[in-house]
């Protein structure tokens, strides 16, 4: 009897921390996106090519460690939404306290924002199914890396028209920041799978634009 009341206490201490982990995590998911936000509206103040880099690039890359290290799906889902709307909740201050200023946070428009959170919220659910060792895990891989390439892309060519217009920064970043993505994300012969998802979703996307 001695060992089953013990085994019952274990149980309980052991829900008890995992309960308080994910609560902290929760926290730190969002005041960690409030301060990546506070750094961006600084940083918008400086030179354009490194604001540029930062934003969207260095939320991307916090909402998917964010999701990655969550304790699962649902957690995934609530966390990124955090992660996601700290730096909007920083953009928000500073537009209520600086009217005139034309920060444009993690958007521009409501409609453009609205979006990128719905983005970002959706790359942190990614991160969290690439813990599979299968190919949903490869997939979820391959479809992060590939939306992380079009919204880089969009980025990298303004308005959506121009082909030539790129800026060789920002593609080298998102070159880079993609192919990162899907050999740390990924093992084996999981990234080369991954990374054959990526592409395609890239390559779709580059032709689709081409065509307007």
């Amino acid at each position: 009897m001695a060992l089953v009341e013990r085994n019952y206490t274990l149980d309980f201490l052991a829900g008890d921390r995992r309960e308080k982990a994910i609560l902290q995590h929760m926290v730190v998911s969002l005041f960690a996106g409030m301060l990546l936000g506070g750094l961006g509206v600084l940083l918008s103040y400086g030179p354009e090519p490194l604001y540029s880099v930062y934003n969207p690039y260095a939320y991307i890359l916090f909402v998917v460690m964010v999701g990655r290290s969550a304790a699962g799906f649902g957690w995934a889902l609530l966390a990124g939404a955090l992660a996601a709307f700290g730096p909007l909740i920083s953009s928000l201050a500073v537009s209520i306290l600086h009217a005139e200023d034309r920060f444009g946070g993690l958007g521009g428009s409501g409609t453009i924002m609205n979006l990128m959170l719905a983005t970002l919220v959706s790359f942190g659910v990614l991160s969290c199914l690439t813990r599979r060792e299968d190919l949903w895990g490869d997939l979820a891989g391959g479809v992060l890396a590939g939306l992380v390439a079009v919204v880089g892309m969009n980025g990298a060519m303004p308005g959506r028209t121009d082909l030539l217009a790129f800026w060789p920064w920002n593609v080298t970043t998102v070159s880079v920041l993609v192919l990162g993505l899907v050999l740390t994300l990924r093992r084996g012969w999981g990234w080369v799978r991954s990374g054959a998802v990526a592409l395609v979703i890239a390559s779709a996307d580059f032709l689709f634009a081409a065509s307007f």
